[in-house]
């Protein structure tokens, strides 16, 4: 959480400069109107904080106005003339007066120890479980501290040296030049800082607690970095005096006062058992009374938290600590500083009656640290074989921040100092290659090959990373026989130098492209060998880990294997979620996968959610636009195309084809054949056959390059320009483009598809029942629908099969009709709630099969008719839905072949009540009923 304070001046007379004068080190709004001040304070936003200065004179008239605003944090009074005194009630009205000053020294000084104060009140923690079962917010919160505890291990592999000192150095003169008192202490640290003091100068100068503990609590890595020299120092220090405190004390207990928002504090309620870690350096406390001190004001908006945090000093290794009372200013407080990311098992939570205190209890725990430690050797690797700065870069890269990465690797290609370049302008290329700039990426990357192999003894193994990277853009621009053969290579030399992270990213990019080839078994085969390969080296949970769960995800999800698909989808994303910082465009990569099995599955509204949540961080994470938002918005698109809002859908993926041409135009890829492809379904509803007709062309003609005879969207292709001869009337064309999709269909390298084969059937049967070919075409026909049968279940399915049970209904071929409307049956029950009004449609269906068939046949045909009807009567009634009417009616009709007048009429009678219901019936219904009941009471009489 971050708090910008902002100092408002309110005096009737202008005295800027005797305000400059004294205090030149704090930037005030000045303002002489009272109703531009309260407006001025109106328009603050909640989260910012207000110091309010404002001389005895006019308080009084002001601060009924703009007391009972969320922002005013800390009023200040001045009475320098003496001639207007405040009285004490003002104290007891408004409580957050901090004080009435006659001094302008004192003033200034009052201020600025409440600047300290409410920085040190300032979010200190974070929350995340303990076993990480929660729900999202508080699980994700751990990725951010796993990775600050891999920033600080890397920042203490770092070359400590004069330059690093400098960057500090520059930073905080670039921060305070407009500051002459902190300029002249920054000077004074620049000369006399010695690395053994850096507990002295942080507990002495708040220019370098305030400004590190904030890049700390906003996660400015790029400012953390400028200052790892400090870090350094204030870590190894802290270590230096927790090692001469375990000498002397087993355990001891600190304290901490804070005041925090009412939600936070409910947070904190409900947080028993679960984890807490620190954002910053934790000051705490020996004396439970000082901790007291920071919390003596009660604001209603707030609660008054202590902290009481019992530390077990020899069963505890991860967490360092030590009192710095020597080192202070103030050493009656009896400091004591807890080292960066610090975690606590909270014991319990409650409230002080009598003091109205929220009280704490916490213990210190390693078990934050588990997870950390296997992240933190894994790095480790790396830097035995890299050097810390290089490895520094990546973790940039890692943890998404890749413009920051980009910049560090061009400075330090600028300046390298003994850095291997080729290795500078491979991370280079990583960086354009995740912000989706990859013709930048593909010359680092072979820049960074050739000066790998021009070396004296050519770096052989090394360069597989750089020759898979390459296989990655050539694989993005659609060239996957290239791409492929990248990827063998890379796995031949990783095979060649026993390189085991290598061989299974190799593994895993193979997977790929046989996967896009439309080879699943193959491609599920190097998937799997992939993962098996990083359990072995990796922690239990990583996000390559994660990565690779996914790819296998997405071939299940072809298979047509959901539950798979779902399951290592589901683990893909909890990894993520548990192992990067939130907002990491890889968790948006997981909400799309999960989109995608949802699609697939019939949940169109499920899939748009996720669809929109990716999206959302995708947009966040590459403002500029990145090939990744161009493919989710496709697929936003087609979502609305199945939803059949096709203007939505029309728009959406005009969006997309206008993000590719403006930054994409050379990529030639699958997702531009779907995206292509979606056009041409939106364009065929819409009835706009031509337009359909040329981007089904174009997508058919892409297919033909990027993809083998065989493949399903090759079969794709073909069956929609199928459907737009057909619908323009061209029946002998269309029919030969569905066989041509069918043929390809038979050849596809894994298991046909079932609705692919059923949707060619049903095309060549619609193709021939036009050309009066009744017979055959419904024959066609009925093999759809027994295809269909054998596909997972969806609502469209079951609607596609009910058109092609009307037809065999109107045609009075009773047996073939029962089989569709019951097998639509069986799929909506699998699909929908039972008393969706698409199921009583189905049982409705049924009934009137079985009314016609009795007309031809027996008296058993009626009373399955009315059960069907009555089974479908207690859905419609409970929805209260017009079809009611009709089903009545019905139902009386049966009763009155049956000969039983007196149930006849019941229903008739309740088929005309239903009518006055509903104002809008048709006459026509209306009419018919009446004629019923006429009739029945004629027969009775």
């Amino acid at each position: 959480m971050t708090i910008r304070i902002i100092f408002i001046w309110y005096d009737i007379n202008i005295i800027k400069d005797d305000v400059y004068n004294q205090c030149n080190d704090i930037l005030f709004t000045f303002h002489h109107d009272q109703q531009s001040c309260i407006d001025f304070i109106k328009s603050t936003p909640k989260s910012e904080t207000i110091f309010f200065v404002s001389s005895a004179s006019y308080v009084g008239e002001i601060l009924p106005l703009i007391n009972d605003f969320r922002q005013l944090n800390s009023i200040f009074i001045y009475s320098i003339d003496q001639e207007h005194k405040v009285g004490e009630n003002m104290f007891d009205k408004y409580s957050k007066i901090i004080g009435i000053f006659d001094k302008f020294e004192d003033l200034f000084q009052s201020i600025h120890d409440h600047i300290d104060l409410v920085n040190k009140q300032i979010e200190t923690f974070k929350f995340y479980e303990k076993h990480q079962k929660s729900t999202r917010q508080l699980s994700k919160e751990f990725g951010s501290f796993l990775w600050l505890r891999l920033f600080k291990d890397v920042i203490l592999q770092l070359p400590h040296d004069e330059q690093a000192k400098q960057e500090i150095i520059e930073k905080l003169k670039e921060y305070n030049r407009n500051n002459n008192k902190q300029m002249r202490l920054i000077e004074n640290f620049d000369q006399t800082y010695k690395s053994e003091d850096a507990l002295l100068w942080y507990t002495k100068e708040s220019f370098l607690y305030n400004h590190l503990n904030k890049a700390l609590r906003t996660e400015d890595i790029e400012f953390l970095y400028k200052f790892r020299y400090f870090i350094s120092d204030l870590s190894k220090n802290l270590l230096c005096e927790y090692e001469q405190l375990k000498e002397s004390l087993d355990s001891i207990v600190t304290y901490r006062g804070v005041q925090i928002s009412k939600d936070e504090a409910k947070n904190l309620e409900s947080s028993v058992g679960k984890l807490i870690s620190t954002n910053g350096y934790l000051s705490t406390s020996f004396e439970k009374s000082i901790a007291l001190t920071f919390i003596t004001e009660s604001r209603e908006e707030k609660e008054r938290i202590l902290f009481e945090i019992e530390c077990d000093l020899h069963n505890t290794d991860s967490i360092i600590l030590a009192p710095i009372a020597h080192y202070s200013n103030n050493p009656s407080e009896e400091e004591v500083l807890f080292d960066l990311d610090a975690a606590f098992e909270i014991l319990s939570v409650s409230r002080d009656l009598l003091s109205n205190i929220v009280v704490v209890k916490m213990k210190t725990t390693d078990e934050g640290s588990i997870l950390a430690q296997q992240y933190i050797k894994q790095h480790r690797r790396y830097i035995n074989t890299s050097s810390a700065k290089l490895i520094y870069g990546r973790l940039l890269s890692e943890i998404g921040q890749y413009d920051k990465c980009q910049q560090y690797f061009e400075h330090l290609l600028e300046n390298p100092n003994g850095e291997d370049l080729s290795f500078i302008y491979y991370y280079l290329g990583m960086s354009e290659f995740n912000k989706g700039n990859y013709e930048n990426a593909l010359e680092y990357y072979k820049h960074s090959y050739d000066m790998l192999l021009i070396t004296e003894i050519p770096r052989v193994g090394s360069s597989a990373c750089v020759l898979n990277d390459i296989g990655s853009i050539l694989s993005i621009r659609g060239q996957y026989d290239q791409a492929l053969d990248y990827y063998i290579r890379a796995l031949k030399i990783s095979q060649d130098h026993s390189n085991y992270p290598m061989i299974a990213v190799s593994l895993g990019s193979i997977g790929i492209i046989y996967r896009i080839k439309g080879e699943y078994h193959r491609a599920l085969d190097y998937q799997m060998r992939c993962l098996d390969m990083k359990e072995k080296y990796l922690p239990n949970e990583h996000r390559e880990i994660a990565r690779t769960s996914d790819h296998i995800a997405t071939v299940f999800n072809d298979l047509g294997d959901f539950v798979n698909a779902m399951k290592y989808h589901q683990k893909s994303l909890k990894m993520n979620e548990k192992c990067l910082p939130i907002g990491h465009d890889s968790i948006g990569s997981s909400f799309n996968h999960l989109a995608h099995v949802l699609t697939n599955q019939g949940k169109y509204d499920e899939a748009l959610d996720y669809y929109i949540a990716s999206l959302k961080n995708k947009e966040n994470v590459f403002p500029n636009g990145h090939i990744s938002i161009v493919k989710i918005l496709s697929k936003i698109g087609y979502i609305y195309y199945l939803k059949k809002d096709y203007n939505f859908a029309f728009d959406y993926l005009e969006k997309s084809m206008k993000m590719r041409e403006n930054l994409f135009s050379d990529i030639h890829d699958v997702n531009l054949l779907s995206t292509l492809t979606y056009f041409g379904l939106v364009l065929i509803k819409q009835h706009k056959y031509d337009d359909a007709l040329i981007y089904s062309k174009r997508a058919f003609d892409l297919a033909k390059i990027l993809l083998p005879i065989g493949h399903e969207d090759m079969t794709d292709c073909l069956t929609n320009i199928g459907i737009i001869y057909r619908e323009m009337g061209n029946y002998s064309e269309a029919f030969e483009y569905f066989k041509k999709a069918h043929e390809n269909e038979d050849v596809n390298p894994t298991k046909p598809s079932f609705i692919r084969l059923a949707r060619n059937y049903d095309n060549m049967g619609m193709c021939l029942y036009q050309q009066g070919n009744d017979e055959t075409g419904l024959k066609y026909r009925m093999k759809a629908v027994r295809l269909i049968e054998q596909a997972s279940p969806r609502t469209q399915h079951a609607d596609w099969i009910d058109t092609i049970g009307n037809i065999f209904l109107e045609k009075k071929i009773f047996d073939e009709a029962l089989e569709c409307y019951l097998i639509s049956l069986n799929m909506k029950l699998e699909c929908l709630p039972a008393n969706h009004v698409d199921i009583a449609d189905s049982l409705m269906f049924l009934g009137d099969v079985y009314v016609e068939k009795a007309n031809l046949e027996h008296k058993q045909c009626k009373l399955k008719a009315r059960s069907y009807y009555e089974q479908a009567l207690i859905i419609y009634q409970k929805l209260d839905h017009y079809n009611t009417i009709y089903i009545l009616n019905a139902i009386g009709d049966i009763y009155e072949k049956m000969h039983k007048y007196r149930l006849a009429i019941l229903y008739y009678r309740k088929a005309l009540e239903m009518c006055e219901k509903y104002s809008s019936a048709d006459k026509s219904v209306r009419e018919r009923i009446e004629n019923n009941m006429a009739r029945i009471q004629w027969l009775m009489n």
